[in-house]
Order: C-alpha cells, then sequence, then structure tokens
C-alpha cells in the first residue's frame, strides 16, 4: 500500500543512486482512483483568502472528489534522509488534472508543493491539443485553458491550503 487514498491502476517505480545519497528516478502510475482524499476535497471547495469564491464556485461545478479517476499520474522523485522531493508532477483525468513539484515531506515534517489545478480536465485540454489555438489557448503541455495555481505548505500532517484566486481565470 503505497497511497491509503489510492485504488486500482497500475505504478512503475524506478530509482537509482549511491548508497550514500539521495535516490532519484521516477515514479509512473496508469488508470487509478483517488478516493476521499480530504486535500483534494480541500482544494475545491475552500474559499482562498482574498476571493469569495471556492473553486468550486469560480468554475460553475460542484467538483466530486469522493472518488476521481485517472488516466495517469507521473513524476521525477528524489528521496533522501528524511526527504521526498517531486518535480514535474502531473495527474490527468477525464474530470480532474493538475500538475506538481516541490518538497512533500522534509527532516522536519514539513511541506512546500505549488502547482496548478485544472477542472474538468478532459474538456479543458481539448484547447492544447486543437492546431494553431493549442498553441495560443492550451498553456502549454499537460495544461488546461483554466487552471487555479495552489500551494501546500507547513506540517506534511495537514498542509495549509493557498489559492490563487486570480488564477482561475490565467493559469500560471
Amino acid at each position: 500500500n503505497i497511497y491509503e487514498h489510492m485504488e486500482g491502476g497500475s505504478i512503475t517505480l524506478a530509482l537509482a543512486g549511491a548508497s550514500d545519497g539521495p535516490m532519484k528516478g521516477q515514479v509512473d502510475s496508469h488508470d487509478f482512483f483517488v478516493v476521499n482524499e480530504p486535500k483534494l476535497a480541500s482544494l475545491v471547495s475552500t474559499t482562498p483568502a482574498g476571493d469569495s469564491r471556492s473553486l468550486n464556485e469560480a468554475v460553475k461545478a460542484n467538483i466530486d472528489t469522493s472518488r476521481v479517476k485517472f488516466e495517469r499520474g507521473f513524476s521525477e522523485i528524489e528521496k533522501g534522509a528524511g526527504y521526498l522531493k517531486l518535480a514535474n508532477g502531473v495527474l490527468r483525468g477525464p474530470r480532474i488534472g493538475t500538475t506538481f513539484q516541490g518538497t512533500l515531506y522534509d527532516q522536519n515534517n514539513n511541506m512546500d508543493m505549488t502547482g496548478t489545478f485544472m477542472p474538468v480536465y478532459g474538456l479543458n485540454r481539448i484547447f492544447g491539443e486543437l492546431p494553431l489555438f493549442g498553441a495560443l489557448l492550451g498553456n502549454g503541455r499537460d495544461r488546461g485553458l483554466i487552471g487555479v495555481t495552489y500551494r501546500l505548505r507547513g506540517d506534511a500532517n495537514k498542509p495549509k491550503l493557498d489559492v490563487n484566486p486570480l488564477s482561475v481565470i490565467a493559469p500560471g
């Protein structure tokens, strides 16, 4: 059991490193569900400071996070003594997508992760697939037109969520 909120799918983990240094590599997973993840539920329902709307309200949707299907999850990882860092992370699903990077936990059990959350990802990323318009509107590989940037920081067991309310319209 690698992650208690993950069900089904397949996962490949490849790490390499010297015995006296960190292990580096990547994790790649396919066709899985994330079930009852509190941080995901908080991301879509929390009203950020300086805004009067949650992400659900901003995109005029009720994003159900109780059981979310993902087609792919990927991240580069660095695992050292007492820490785990992630880079170039992406989760892609028909309803939700996110990019992420940062320190999942450090030697003091603190987290500092940033990313972009993209609701209705399957429809949202179509803009990136359109010739000509994709380059202008798609916001890059693995990103959609509509997204919200976020930061998780503090105690890794109960991190504080900061959401940039302005990024709902203009990701990045």
